[in-house]
């Protein structure tokens, strides 16, 4: 096993249900529950080759969907020079991820960067705040990852809509006050949401992320998948998110 330096601001984590170790930050930008619900809801199916991840942070959706499907190509996209050396580092950390990419480029940028409909599915955890909205993290990463200040909803959906063909689909996490926004966006890119889910904190308890799937072109009707609940009342974790936790990211047969 490879030698890890780990720096006093980070710590190694090996994610649940696999055995990837991957560095994370301490400073509140390490991944959450919503990157590993938006792994397991993303739906790559056999006609994907090019996946790509805007906004890939230290790589956990990326590295997350190469292991659930091994033979996926996955470029992510970071704005953040810290947190694309942080990915590169977990490459290293796992070298088993052929195929596996990262590159140091604004969202904003991708239209005069990167060649259009070069990919096959688009994911994304965008920043939740929109400017001007919540208290700003004193921390710049922190701040970057949390809130608009290196690009918008529109400018992601706008990203996506670049990189994907006819049929292609976008796949996205968003704060569930944020869904209609979204859906308004989607619209004159023009994406159709195809699956839609919403996530609820505990038993009892309104949403608080929403999990969207968007098809290039799409007109026809949304599937309204059961939601998706993570704490029991009393504060453990439901039956699905057990599952997740023990058996759901492993990889596909």
């Amino acid at each position: 096993m490879d030698e890890v330096f780990v720096d006093t601001d980070e710590r190694l984590d090996v994610v649940v249900g696999t055995d990837l170790r991957l560095i994370q930050k301490i400073d509140g930008t390490a991944f959450a529950i919503d990157t590993l619900l938006l792994a397991q809801f993303v739906r790559p199916g056999g006609q994907v080759g090019r996946v790509a991840d805007l906004g890939s942070g230290s790589g956990i959706l990326a590295f997350l969907l190469k292991y659930r499907q091994p033979a996926l190509e996955i470029v992510g996209f970071e704005v953040q020079e810290e947190f694309h050396q942080l990915a590169l580092r977990n490459l290293q950390l796992n070298r088993q991820m052929a195929g596996l990419s990262f590159e140091l480029l604004d969202v904003r940028e991708i239209p005069a960067r990167i060649l259009p409909e070069s990919f096959d599915l688009v994911v994304a955890n965008p920043p939740y705040y929109p400017l001007g909205t919540g208290r700003l993290p004193e921390r710049p990463g922190r701040a970057q990852a949390r809130h608009e200040l290196t690009g918008t909803l529109r400018d992601f959906v706008e990203a996506a809509a670049w990189l994907l063909p006819y049929g292609s689909r976008l796949a996205m996490v968003v704060p569930s006050n944020r869904f209609y926004e979204l859906a308004d966006l989607l619209k004159p890119a023009p994406f159709g949401v195809k699956r839609l889910q919403f996530v609820h904190p505990k038993e009892g308890q309104p949403s608080h992320l929403a999990l969207v799937e968007a098809e290039r072109f799409y007109n026809g009707p949304h599937q309204a998948l059961p939601a998706l609940t993570i704490h029991r009342a009393d504060g453990g974790f439901t039956p699905e998110l057990e599952h997740l936790f023990q058996v759901g990211l492993r990889p596909k047969p």
